[in-house]
């Protein structure tokens, strides 16, 4: 059973919502034995050329919608994305277009500087950006995900297995981590553009 936090019980987070623990342990271990079955890359940015370290610095996996291993995984995130938006934001979504982010971000370097998750030009936008906690917050500093909501910096839950949701268009950033490791489970959920 998950713990639900949303604006509505906590005025300090405005805008997303949060499922407080939902992937206990064992999910967790076994999300961890799935993501072996794919390689490292070093995270890249569609629009820039280059080194792009001074923007982000992390490791990433694509776990693929296609693997039998991952889907579960697309399933539980696909209930949690559509119980938050029947609540919060009623945006029109056609679904998860895009395969399951596996982040690391190393202790020194990891960061991801304030941006958006929208596409430009495709046919179908990213809608809702979902984050998952993978890291105990006790194993790393820093690190924090922080989101923009009208003047204010919000400082999203550390807890490992806390699933954050979040409109794609709101800014948002991965303040650099100073010790030890963060990592982290990203999907989009997409839908047809914002009119």
């Amino acid at each position: 059973m998950s713990f639900l936090i949303n604006s509505a019980t906590n005025p300090d987070l405005i805008n997303c919502f949060i499922f407080d623990k939902v992937f206990n342990e064992q999910e967790i271990q076994k999300l961890e034995e799935v993501q072996k079955l794919f390689p490292f890359e070093k995270a890249v940015l569609a629009e820039e050329q280059g080194n792009i370290d001074h923007i982000r610095q992390s490791q990433i996996k694509w776990l693929r919608s296609n693997q039998q291993e991952c889907h579960w995984i697309f399933m539980k995130f696909a209930e949690l994305a559509t119980k938050a938006n029947a609540q919060m934001w009623g945006f029109d979504l056609t679904g998860m277009l895009e395969d399951l982010q596996y982040t690391v971000y190393p202790a020194g370097a990891g960061h991801y500087t304030w941006h958006m998750d929208t596409d430009r030009g495709l046919a179908a936008q990213r809608k809702i950006s979902i984050t998952m906690q993978l890291s105990d917050p006790n194993d790393y500093e820093g690190g924090n995900l922080e989101l923009f909501s009208t003047s204010n910096i919000q400082v999203a839950p550390r807890e490992k297995g806390t699933v954050v949701l979040f409109p794609s268009y709101m800014m948002h950033r991965v303040s650099p981590v100073t010790k030890g490791e963060r990592k982290s489970l990203v999907l989009w959920v997409s839908g047809p553009p914002f009119r």
